[in-house]
């Protein structure tokens, strides 16, 4: 190894600030030129050669030679570059299927609304088929009232909205057949 490597080898191993900026002017514009042939994008080259100056500075390897500097320089850009490439790769990969499923539960959103409308809507048209008396009752139960303020509303009794409640909801059952399982899903 000439002496001019030497002496170069042993001013960067004794961590001096004007070795490092000769290290940065030597190598950075070829080191950023060989990381964009492999990423094809210039701003990220730079992070990533940035990166490796940073871990030479940072370390406590000693370096025997100035190809081997050479080559952790290129070795690591090159790493840096396919880990960046990598995670791209992965951030895709997550985006495509975030976008995917996101569409799939929209779908499903709206299917379960069209559904659930559907099931109301019956359900409704069977309520004005019910005696008027058991219908008021079943229309204050699909509002969501409780039983005690059905009564006091229609001031009557608690056993009988109870009574009036379970004919209603009998009747509705019997009317729905096999939607009537979505009717208790879909959580009047």
């Amino acid at each position: 190894m000439p002496e001019i490597e030497k002496d170069f080898i042993a001013r960067l191993n004794a961590k001096e600030d004007k070795a490092f900026r000769e290290l940065f002017r030597l190598f950075y514009r070829y080191l950023v030129v060989y990381g964009v042939r492999i990423i094809k994008n210039v701003e990220e080259s730079k992070d990533i050669v940035q990166d490796v100056f940073v871990a030479v500075w940072k370390s406590k390897k000693e370096w025997n030679s100035f190809e081997g500097l050479r080559s952790f320089l290129y070795e690591s850009v090159k790493n840096g570059c396919l880990n960046y490439l990598k995670h791209k790769k992965q951030e895709q990969a997550y985006a495509e299927y975030y976008l995917r499923t996101t569409e799939e539960a929209v779908e499903e959103t709206e299917n379960y609304e069209m559904i659930r409308e559907e099931v109301l809507r019956r359900v409704y048209r069977l309520a004005e088929e019910l005696p008027e008396g058991c219908r008021k009752v079943f229309l204050q139960h699909l509002d969501g009232k409780k039983n005690e303020e059905i009564a006091a509303l229609f001031k009557i009794s608690v056993e009988t909205v109870k009574s009036q409640k379970k004919k209603a909801i009998n009747y509705v059952r019997d009317n729905l057949g096999d939607i009537y399982l979505l009717v208790l899903f879909c959580s009047l």
